[in-house]
């Protein structure tokens, strides 16, 4: 069973939201925030396998404009793999929708946790959210 410091886990969104920081156009920090807060819904509707897909999509887009998308979405899943310490691919979602069921199911109920700890972050972070 996994156990959770408080700490680590804040540890965790905090520095995954810096390397979005990082890697996100600067003109595109409050959309990017925005998709950050959006994110603990998005995976209780859709579930983990689905924000893997259309993280891969977004990356792989032509279109400058939504490719911020990707990248935090990606960037999530990174940083829930490392603090889960489940072995899955953050890019593939092949391996998320054949994962045992039990493991997906704590996989993604931790995700939405994270992903409120994201959302929490996001403002100091990344900026006021700007809605596309």
């Amino acid at each position: 069973m996994l156990k959770l410091d408080t700490r680590d886990f804040s540890r965790h969104a905090f520095n995954g939201l810096l390397k979005v920081k990082e890697i996100v156009r600067v003109d595109q920090k409050s959309k990017a925030s925005a998709a950050v807060q959006g994110l603990s819904a998005y995976i209780s509707t859709w579930g983990l396998h689905r924000l893997c897909g259309d993280g891969l999509k977004y990356m792989n887009t032509r279109s400058s404009e939504t490719r911020y998308k990707g990248q935090v979405y990606q960037e999530f899943l990174k940083t829930l793999q490392q603090l889960s310490q489940i072995p899955f691919a953050p890019d593939d979602a092949n391996g998320l929708i054949n994962m045992n069921l039990e493991i997906y199911t704590g996989l993604n109920r931790l995700a939405i946790e994270l992903a409120r700890e994201w959302s929490f972050w996001a403002v100091p972070i990344l900026g006021e959210a700007e809605q596309e």
